[in-house]
C-alpha cells in the first residue's frame, strides 16, 4: 500500500502541503481509512478530473483500476502493516525541469484575504520578463513560497499594449497583485504556458514563443485557507529556455455572442443548464490542418461538466477533453498522450453544464446564497470556454 499512496497522495497530502491533513505514515491512513476509501471509490481522490473514456494525457496522476481495487481491497480487510522488508518505492514522480535558464519571482510577499466567509482567493501577480531577445519556454516549474496555502497556479504571459495594461492594473491595487477570482480577471491578451503545481519540460519539442523586449509573466495563484488562516506567499517560476521549439499557438474556442447582453444566462434554480458551440475556425485553418496537443477548459462554480471535441469532415466526432465532474480548485492544461490532427475542414465544439439551484450556491458568513440569474464575466459570473494548444506541421 505505501508505494500507492506515496505516489498517488503523498505529493499534497505531507507535512506542509495543501491537503487537510498527512499521510505520509500507516498510523496516518488507518486513523482516517473511512474517509480515505470513500474518497477512493468515488473518484475524488486524487483529483484527476478528466474522464477515462475520451482521451489519454501525459501525468496522469489518477489512481489506476488494479490500484484502487488493491487500496480498497486493503482497507476493507483490516488494514494489516507491511514489513520494513518489503517495501519497494514507486517510480520517480512525473515533472521536474531538465534545466533551470531563468527564474521569476513575486516581487513582495502576498497575504491572501478571502471574502468573509470563503477560504478561497484568486490573484494574478505581474512578473517582470529579464530576457529582451526571443526565446522559447520549453518547460516550467511552480516553485510555492507556502506550500500550504498554494491550491494550484496557472503561468500565462502578455505582450505589447496588454503588458503595459496589466502593469497599470497592477499599479492601480494598494496589495500586491489583481483580483482574478474569474480566470485572469480584467488581464487581456493572456497567452497560458502551463499550470497546475507539477512542473517539467513539455513534450514533444514543443515551446511557446516569448517575444523580446515587452513581455510579462502573469502567474494565477489559487490560495486556499482551508487549513491554515492568516499567511503569506512568495511564489516564484523556474523556466527552460530553448532559440527554437515547434512553437505552440492558441485556439480559444467559446461563443462570441455569449459576451453580450443575455445570450449566455444562467438563469437562478435551474440544474442544468447547458450551452453548447460548434464551429469551424478558418483563422486557424487558413494555413492548413494542425496538431492539437493541449486543452485547457475554463468555467467557474457554477460548472459541473465541460466537453471539448471534435467534429471531422467525414462526421466522425472525436472526444479531445470531458470533464465529468468539473471542480474549478484544479483547473489546468491537459497535455494529450498523442496529439490529434485537425483538418482544415474539421469543427470543435465545447459543451458545459452548470447547476444554479439551491444546493450549489457559494457560503458567506456561514451562509448558502440565494440562487441568483449568472451572465457571463468574472465577477462572481461563469464562463464556457476552452483553450486549444496546437502545433503546426512545419514547425
Amino acid at each position: 500500500m505505501r508505494p500507492i499512496v506515496e505516489a498517488k497522495c503523498g505529493w499534497c497530502h505531507e507535512a506542509g502541503g495543501i491537503a487537510p491533513f498527512p499521510l505520509t505514515a500507516y498510523t496516518d491512513v488507518v486513523a482516517l481509512r473511512d474517509a480515505v476509501r470513500d474518497a477512493v471509490v468515488n473518484r475524488r481522490m486524487p483529483p484527476w478530473l478528466p474522464a477515462q473514456c475520451c482521451n489519454a494525457y501525459i501525468d496522469d496522476f489518477s489512481l489506476t483500476d488494479q490500484e484502487r481495487a488493491t487500496l480498497v481491497r486493503w482497507l476493507d480487510t483490516g488494514t494489516e502493516e507491511g514489513r520494513p522488508e518489503d517495501y519497494v518505492p514507486p517510480p520517480a514522480r512525473a515533472g521536474g525541469l531538465s534545466r533551470v535558464d531563468v527564474r521569476v519571482e513575486m516581487e513582495e510577499p502576498y497575504t491572501p484575504k478571502p471574502l468573509p466567509g470563503r477560504v478561497d482567493d484568486f490573484r494574478c501577480f505581474v512578473l517582470d520578463w529579464p530576457l529582451e531577445e526571443e526565446v522559447y519556454v520549453t518547460g516550467l516549474n511552480p516553485v510555492p513560497g507556502n506550500r500550504a496555502i498554494v491550491h494550484h497556479l496557472i503561468v500565462g504571459y502578455v505582450t505589447g499594449a496588454d503588458a503595459q495594461d496589466a502593469v497599470g492594473l497592477d499599479a492601480a491595487t494598494p496589495e500586491p497583485g489583481i483580483p482574478c477570482e474569474g480566470g485572469f480577471g480584467e488581464i487581456k491578451g493572456v497567452k497560458i504556458i502551463g499550470g497546475s503545481l507539477l512542473g517539467g519540460d513539455m513534450p514533444r519539442g514543443i515551446g511557446h514563443r516569448i517575444e523580446p523586449g515587452s513581455a510579462k509573466i502573469i502567474l494565477n495563484i489559487h490560495y486556499s485557507l482551508a487549513k491554515t488562516g492568516a499567511a503569506t506567499d512568495q511564489t516564484a517560476v523556474e523556466f527552460r529556455l530553448d532559440d527554437s521549439a515547434r512553437e505552440a499557438r492558441t485556439l480559444p474556442v467559446g461563443n462570441p455572442a455569449w459576451f453580450v447582453g443575455e445570450a449566455f444566462l444562467i438563469e437562478a434554480g435551474n440544474r442544468d443548464k447547458t450551452y453548447r458551440y460548434q464551429f469551424h475556425p478558418t483563422l486557424w485553418t487558413a494555413k492548413g490542418p494542425f496538431e492539437v496537443e493541449a486543452v485547457t477548459p475554463h468555467m467557474h462554480y457554477l460548472g459541473t461538466k465541460i466537453l471539448v471535441g471534435i467534429v471531422h469532415s467525414d462526421g466522425r466526432n472525436e472526444c479531445l477533453l470531458e470533464i465529468p465532474r468539473w471542480d474549478f480548485g484544479w483547473e489546468q492544461p491537459y497535455w494529450l498522450t498523442e496529439p490529434v490532427t485537425f483538418g482544415t475542414n474539421d469543427q470543435i465544439y465545447i459543451e458545459c453544464h452548470f447547476d444554479n439551484s439551491p444546493a450549489n450556491q457559494p457560503v458567506v458568513g456561514g451562509k448558502p446564497q440565494p440562487p441568483r440569474d449568472v451572465a457571463w464575466g468574472s465577477d462572481n459570473q461563469d464562463m464556457c470556454a476552452a483553450f486549444v494548444t496546437f502545433t503546426r506541421r512545419e514547425d
